[in-house]
């Protein structure tokens, strides 16, 4: 094996190498599976044997510079960007930070980068772009004398102890203060094997697509929150706006009590005859009504008097797994099981939407306000958290469009 590969592997033990007829294969540089190198055999690699893969980062740190180099693109000639640089202080280091011209390291793997998947969530590393703009004349064409810039921090990480997401979050955050164009420090989740949830969908249910709809006029403000809700890629932000779908519904809410006493009133054959009569006693129907502030309740009673226990079965049967176990975010918020004892899908009832109501209440309590208003309890913003919520964005979706479709 190449020395400069053999240096490249020892500072990062989690790459594979593959010894081919005519090149040497890299694969799993950063974690990341979708991405690979291929080296021709005697091609000369002195300029990547220091390179370690930061994992959640797009970008090369060079061990032996004592530098981290993010993988940017190309940008005008008089970009103001290309002469920028800084000193920033953090946790007590001083950092260089400067824009420059992309080093050899950096083109000698954008050169030899090859897709090793179909998709990536990290979209290659911004690498499969400059491969492109690197070697291929269409590029050349499109980018006239393009200046390939990448962003450099240089200092010693050691004494930071090689916090490198800190340390580009707080540049992010400061960067954007000072300049709201500046390019952002792209931070990627780690990649770890996580359980697989199934997304519910009442056509697999039914198996068949209905050949007839009958489609209800639902509320135009709670077709643009539905529309704003799916088209967000955040989970967090789609579970806030589904349930600003039930905190809608659960303001305009009456009970079934009062609607009919109301009704009851309007249908009256007297009531052009006694309407002082009629006021009085409408009002005294209505006043604990609007004296309850518990939007709580309000919410609870919106919810089990316009869906049903059947209506979320399938949500809960498809991921029956995760809601047979508490659950447990990080940073601390706990969650109790909706699903108890033998044949848990079977025994479920109506009084269990209380706690669906009250667990996603809770959810939705702390992605808003950051911690839970009795427990110093939070939902990190975490890959590994916008997973975890995934059971439970499916579940609130479902009640959020069955409210949407009966409320009026």
């Amino acid at each position: 094996m190449n020395s400069n590969l053999k240096s490249l592997l020892q500072n990062n033990p989690k790459i594979e190498i593959i010894e081919l007829e005519n090149s040497t294969k890299v694969l799993n540089p950063w974690n990341d599976k979708s991405i690979s190198f291929n080296f021709k055999k005697g091609q000369k690699l002195t300029d990547i044997e220091n390179l370690v893969f930061p994992e959640q980062l797009s970008a090369i740190n060079d061990i032996e510079k004592n530098e981290l180099e993010f993988i940017y693109g190309p940008v005008d000639q008089d970009s103001k960007i290309k002469s920028r640089e800084f000193d920033f202080l953090y946790k007590g280091q001083i950092f260089k930070c400067s824009f420059g011209k992309i080093s050899k390291s950096l083109t000698t793997i954008a050169k030899s980068f090859k897709e090793n998947a179909t998709e990536s969530l990290s979209d290659y590393r911004n690498l499969r772009f400059l491969r492109d703009l690197l070697s291929d004349d269409f590029y050349k064409d499109l980018f006239k004398d393009p200046f390939i810039v990448s962003f450099y921090i240089k200092g010693e990480f050691k004494n930071i102890n090689n916090d490198f997401v800190g340390l580009s979050k707080s540049l992010n955050f400061y960067m954007g203060y000072f300049d709201r164009d500046t390019p952002k420090i792209l931070i990627h989740g780690k990649e770890q094997d996580e359980e697989t949830y199934k997304a519910p969908c009442l056509n697999e249910l039914f198996d068949s697509f209905p050949k007839k709809i009958n489609a209800t006029n639902i509320d135009s403000t709670l077709l643009d929150t539905f529309i704003v809700a799916n088209q967000t890629e955040s989970v967090r932000l789609k579970f806030i706006f589904y349930f600003q779908v039930l905190e809608y519904a659960s303001y305009y809410y009456l009970d079934k009590k009062i609607q009919s006493k109301i009704l009851k009133t309007l249908n009256d054959p007297e009531v052009f005859d006694k309407p002082e009569h009629f006021s009085k006693s409408l009002i005294e129907e209505l006043k604990d009504h609007f004296s309850q502030k518990d939007d709580s309740i309000k919410l609870e009673k919106t919810i089990t008097e316009n869906i049903t226990i059947q209506d979320l079965k399938n949500e809960i049967e498809v991921n029956k797994d995760f809601f047979s176990k508490d659950l447990e975010f990080e940073g601390g918020l706990k969650i109790n099981k909706i699903l108890n004892g033998d044949n848990p899908i079977e025994n479920l009832k109506d009084g269990d939407l209380i706690l669906i109501k009250k667990n996603i209440e809770k959810i939705r309590n702390v992605l808003v306000h950051l911690r839970e208003s009795r427990e110093n309890k939070v939902i990190l913003p975490s890959q590994k958290n916008h997973h975890k919520l995934l059971p439970y964005l499916y579940l609130i979706r479902r009640i959020a469009e069955k409210v949407a479709i009966s409320f009026s």
